[in-house]
C-alpha cells in the first residue's frame, strides 16, 4: 500500500455508506483525486472537521486499486465567509462543481491550482456572482473547450468593435466575415467584459465597473456554454437560484 502527501482543496463531499465520505480533492500535485473518508461522519473522527467543501487541506492518502483512501488531514485554510453568507457558499459551489466536471483526474495543473486558491481568498472580500463568473471563464481556459472571444472564429483576426456570436461555431465573428444562421449580435461592452474577467489579476483589489446588462449577457454565454459541453446544467445553479 503506497502513501503519499498532497496539498488539496475540497471541491466535492458526497454522504458514502453510514459514516463515510466520498470526496473529491483537487490537487497541486495530481490534479483531481477521487477518495474515502472511512468514518469521518462520525463525531469524534480526527477528519470530521476537514471533510468539508472548499476547506483547503495537507492530506495523506493511500492508493488503491479503485478509488484512493484519505488517511489523515490538516486544515490548512478554512473559507470563513463561505460558512457564514449563503450566497457565496452558492456561487462558490458553483464554481467547485465546475472544477469536478471539467478539469481532469490524475493530470496535474499548477497553474489551475493557483487560480482556485486565488479564488477562494477572492470570496472572502469580492462580489460572490462576480468572483463566480471570473472564476469560471479563468478556469474554462484550463480545459482546452475555452470559446473564441478575442478572435475571429473564421478569419483569426482580432475582433475590433461590435460583433456577433454562435455558441456552436465556437465562439465570436468579426463584421468581415460571414456568420452561421443563428449568430447574435455581439456588443464591444459585453466582449471586453468577459476579456476582463477572463484576465482578471485576483491580487488587484481595484473595483470592477460592470453594467448589470453586460454582467448578465456575459453570464448567459458563459453558461450556454458550459450547458452545451456538459448536457446539462450544473447542478448548483438550482441552489443559487433559491436565493
Amino acid at each position: 500500500m503506497a502513501f503519499y502527501n498532497v496539498r488539496a482543496i475540497v471541491v466535492g463531499v458526497t454522504p458514502f455508506g453510514d459514516a463515510d465520505k466520498s470526496v473529491t480533492l483537487f490537487t497541486q500535485e495530481r490534479g483531481a483525486v477521487r477518495a474515502i473518508a472511512f468514518g469521518c461522519r462520525r463525531p469524534r473522527s480526527p477528519l470530521a472537521a476537514s471533510m468539508q467543501l472548499l476547506m483547503t487541506l495537507d492530506v495523506q492518502l493511500s492508493e488503491g486499486k479503485k478509488v484512493d483512501t484519505i488517511k489523515q488531514a490538516n486544515i490548512v485554510r478554512v473559507p470563513r465567509r463561505l460558512t457564514e453568507d449563503l450566497a457565496a457558499m452558492a456561487y462558490a459551489s458553483f464554481v467547485a462543481e465546475f472544477v469536478r466536471e471539467f478539469l481532469p483526474e490524475g493530470q496535474p495543473d499548477e497553474r489551475a491550482y493557483e487560480t482556485l486558491s486565488m479564488v477562494l481568498e477572492a470570496f472572502e472580500t469580492r462580489n460572490p456572482r462576480v468572483t463566480a463568473l471570473a472564476a469560471v471563464w479563468q478556469l474554462l481556459e484550463f480545459t482546452g473547450m475555452q470559446l473564441s472571444i478575442e478572435r475571429c472564429i473564421r478569419c483569426s483576426k482580432k475582433i475590433e468593435g461590435d460583433a456577433r456570436f454562435h455558441e456552436g461555431a465556437g465562439g465570436a465573428i468579426c463584421s468581415d466575415c460571414e456568420a452561421p444562421p443563428g449568430a447574435e449580435p455581439f456588443p464591444e461592452s459585453v466582449r471586453k467584459l468577459i476579456l476582463r474577467l477572463r484576465d482578471l489579476d485576483w491580487k488587484d483589489e481595484t473595483p470592477l465597473k460592470i453594467t448589470v446588462k453586460d454582467l448578465l449577457e456575459a453570464e448567459r454565454i458563459l453558461l450556454n456554454h458550459v450547458h452545451h459541453l456538459l448536457g446539462r446544467e450544473l447542478n448548483a445553479l438550482r441552489f443559487i437560484r433559491q436565493l
